[in-house]
Parts: structure tokens; C-alpha cells; sequence
């Protein structure tokens, strides 16, 4: 499975933000369908996180695996460059797995003011964060 050895952390980080998007384009009237559409997001990023659990090498946890080194920006020579070593991958993973419990347990649990499309899509950019810290 070389094509997820090299965009599995970029599936990883902006899979998120593909649900953002879907939370976003969906009326605020379908409560229902924003929960979902977060939720699933959250466990197809966990999926994903699942894999990259199975296939690191935890004998070479001490160097950077799954890593993605692109020129971004070639005149200011900026690059995209991903990598996630031994000491990332447990933060890596219970961030995937703190969001999914967070959506779980704000099912029915909103804060005032109760608006689910806009919690749900702040949860999502911080998955986004949360995973792109780890891996950067």
C-alpha cells in the first residue's frame, strides 16, 4: 500500500476539513445530518489514523515514517513536509480519538447557544490543527 504510505497524513490532517465543508454546505434546519456528517468524518479519520497505527515501524519510532516533502512555493523555496515519529503518533491518535468521543458525547449535549452546525464545525477545524501540530 505505497499510495497510503504517502498521503496517509495528509488524509490524515485536511479529511477534517472535507467535512467542515459538507457541515458548512448543510442547512442549519438538519441538526440530524450535521451530527452525521461530523461524526463520520471523525471515524473516517480515525480509520486512517488506524492504519497509520498498524503500519508504523515501531522499531524505528526514534525517525520520522509516512513522510511527504513537496516544493510548495519554489520561489521562496517553501515546502510541504509532513513525517510523524514514535514520540507524535500516541498524540496523534488520542487527538483522533478525543474527537470522535466529543461528538459522541455532544450528541444531545450543546452549549448555550444551542447550535450544533457551528460547534460541530469549530470541532472539526480543531481536528485539523490538532492533527496537523502533530505531524508537522
Amino acid at each position: 500500500m505505497n499510495w497510503f504510505d504517502s498521503w496517509a497524513l495528509t488524509l490524515a490532517v485536511f479529511l477534517p476539513a472535507v467535512g467542515l465543508v459538507l457541515v458548512l454546505a448543510t442547512p442549519k434546519a438538519q441538526e440530524q445530518t450535521v451530527k452525521v456528517i461530523a461524526l463520520l468524518t471523525t471515524i473516517v479519520t480515525a480509520a486512517v489514523g488506524i492504519g497509520i497505527l498498524t503500519r508504523f515501524n515501531y522499531n524505528r519510532s526514534g525517525s520520522l515514517q509516512f513522510v511527504v516533502n513537496k516544493s510548495w512555493i519554489p520561489v521562496i523555496d517553501a515546502r510541504y513536509h509532513l513525517g510523524i515519529d514514535g514520540i507524535a503518533l500516541p498524540m496523534f491518535a488520542l487527538s483522533m480519538l478525543i474527537t470522535i468521543l466529543c461528538i459522541i458525547y455532544s450528541w444531545n449535549h450543546f452549549p448555550e447557544p444551542h447550535n450544533p452546525k457551528a460547534f460541530l464545525a469549530l470541532i472539526l477545524i480543531l481536528e485539523v490543527g490538532m492533527n496537523g501540530t502533530f505531524v508537522a
